[in-house]
């Protein structure tokens, strides 16, 4: 009988259930702690593929800024780009003027109708 008295004490029972909501409240902290973690591993792994995309963009960019500085390292590269930036020749050289050829005008084929169908709509 003592051990039922001990168990049921209103005193011990607030405790007990006051244990138990500090228990509730540190496994919802816990959750939303998990579901925070969660969310900021998504966005990071979301920039870091973006950040990849962009360094191969950038790589891809530097190799050709590679390929242009090598071209135009050699005399014919700068005399290339000095010919296409302002358009200029050297001496004795004339324009050269491609003309394409005419292309064949198309032949519309036409139908004529009888003049006894203008009449008679059949």
């Amino acid at each position: 009988m003592a051990t039922f008295r001990q168990k049921h004490d209103p005193i011990r029972v607030f405790w007990r259930r006051l244990g138990m909501l500090a228990l509730l409240a540190l496994v919802i902290m816990a959750a939303f702690s998990v579901w925070n973690v969660f969310n900021k591993e998504r966005e990071s792994r979301a920039l870091r593929a973006q950040s990849e995309l962009q360094l191969s963009q950038l790589k891809q960019q530097q190799a050709q800024l590679n390929t242009d500085i090598a071209r135009l390292e050699t005399p014919r590269g700068q005399e290339e780009t000095v010919r296409k930036q302002y358009a200029v020749g050297k001496k004795g050289e004339g324009m050269i003027i491609i003309v394409d050829p005419e292309q064949p005008k198309q032949i519309e084929a036409t139908t004529t109708t009888p003049w006894y169908r203008s009449w008679f709509n059949w």
